[in-house]
């Protein structure tokens, strides 16, 4: 396998794929619809190095017919999804179509090993829609953090502070010696952020995931305990 990390086989490799249209010849895939294409020997000459052999001996095949063609196919049906990771961005790769992916799901097969594939394969693979129902899922997510983000709602004070008010509470970002602190009615946070969209992000997270009717419920408590003790 060392052979095919040589110069002179990629080299012979780009000219074999670019005689064969930069497609597979079994089943027209090219990179543009995902193909990973590789080139097959047609048949072994005793004693040739792969970029030894004439052209007409070589032909361009996707890594699905390339498997195919050495009896190596993995099964298409009887996957399971079995976990996620996101992995911030586009640096994964699909090991079913070859694609750059940042969002990767782990699919399992009782007969295959494990793959790490993209939203679209995980579906055709599991024959669902998980995947794209989760994706859709953080799609909106992450439109609704966007929109809160750049919310016209958020006025600016004469101090450079940033304030909206959002289920029954009063979000403050502060400038803090170059940095920013989200403060809830009138209440500072003890963590400095170093951007006005990191401390919206942190207000954002709190609204999500409930920590701030908590914290409103908390503060409710400790003011009606102080009214009885007045």
């Amino acid at each position: 396998m060392r052979h095919y990390h040589r110069k002179d086989w990629l080299k012979f490799r780009q000219e074999v794929i670019e005689l064969d249209g930069g497609a597979c010849v079994r089943c027209g895939r090219g990179p543009l619809q995902g193909a990973v294409l590789q080139v097959h020997h047609k048949e072994y000459l005793p004693g040739k190095l792969p970029w030894d052999y004439p052209y007409e001996l070589c032909e361009t095949l996707c890594k699905g017919c390339h498997a195919d063609e050495h009896g190596i196919v993995q099964p298409f049906t009887g996957w399971e999804c079995i976990g996620y990771d996101d992995l911030g961005e586009p640096s994964g790769e699909c090991e079913l179509c070859g694609t750059s992916i940042r969002h990767v799901f782990f699919v399992q097969h009782a007969k295959w090993p494990s793959l790490e594939v993209g939203e679209t394969c995980c579906d055709h693979l599991t024959d669902t829609t998980l995947a794209s129902n989760h994706m859709d899922s953080i799609r909106r997510f992450e439109a609704r953090q966007q929109r809160f983000i750049r919310s016209t709602r958020w006025k600016v004070d004469s101090d450079g502070a940033f304030r909206i008010h959002q289920k029954g509470a009063d979000l403050i970002v502060e400038p803090v010696d170059e940095k920013f602190r989200l403060c809830v009615n009138n209440v500072r946070g003890k963590k400095t952020l170093s951007s006005v969209n990191d401390a919206k992000l942190l207000a954002f997270e709190l609204l999500e995931n409930g920590e701030l009717d908590a914290f409103l419920r908390k503060l409710k408590m400790h003011a009606k305990r102080a009214d009885e003790i007045a």
